[in-house]
């Protein structure tokens, strides 16, 4: 590649962050509905027109921002994942981390949120807000059948698929609970929650089959 389209891809990847890191704060503060593109330039110190050649549109940035966010969370648990602990101890560390994480800064979350009601009610965003999802549901997925490997359980169909979803639902609801209400929500509970689920489906046949077919309960 000639130098000068080096130096023009990494000026472009510079103001890219630039524009994100702006963004974040100024949708922080100002929430995602209360925030413009003008706030966002000024907030970067670039122009208007710089906004819209990287990203076009509010809700553009919003997706890039929460693509950025999710994708660090999901590096930073499969980093955080030890296969050399006993199995139900896995999820110690990852939660404690998140949930440490949102006590620091909970500014990438509450946007993670806000996100997740607009999604609610446009189905454009909806459709993608789905991949960031399920990105997190994969990396939970991953980390039940690697469990399941070292404990020696034989994989039942849906256990994984459903047990990313419960472990999304206790990290989102519980997160959200956190920031909301922290007097009266420990750090440590979505670990603990996540590990007792984690004992009862290795010591429970019978609820592994329930928990791969939630919906055969309907039939009894």
């Amino acid at each position: 590649m000639p130098r000068g389209e080096f130096d023009r891809s990494a000026r472009k990847a510079a103001t890219r962050t630039r524009l994100l890191e702006a963004a974040a704060r100024v949708y922080a503060a100002r929430g995602f509905a209360g925030a413009t593109l003008d706030d966002v330039a000024e907030e970067a110190g670039l122009t208007k027109g710089a906004v819209y050649g990287h990203f076009g549109s509010k809700d553009n940035l919003l997706v890039a921002l929460m693509d950025e966010y999710v994708a660090a969370k999901v590096s930073e648990q499969v980093g955080l994942f030890d296969r050399d602990e006993t199995t139900w101890k896995r999820p110690f560390v990852g939660s404690d981390r998140f949930m440490a994480e949102l006590d620091e800064s909970a500014d990438a979350f509450r946007l993670l949120v806000e996100f997740w009601l607009a999604a609610t009610r446009d189905e454009a965003l909806r459709a993608r807000f789905a991949p960031g999802v399920d990105a997190l549901r994969q990396m939970f997925a991953g980390f039940v059948a690697k469990s399941a490997d070292d404990a020696g359980i034989e994989k039942t169909p849906g256990v994984g698929h459903n047990m990313a979803n419960v472990s999304v639902a206790l990290s989102l609801g519980l997160g959200l609970l956190r920031v909301v209400d922290r007097d009266n929500v420990s750090p440590e509970l979505l670990g603990t929650a996540l590990s007792i689920v984690i004992r009862g489906i290795e010591r429970d046949p019978e609820l592994r089959e329930d928990l791969g077919d939630p919906a055969a309960r309907r039939a009894d």
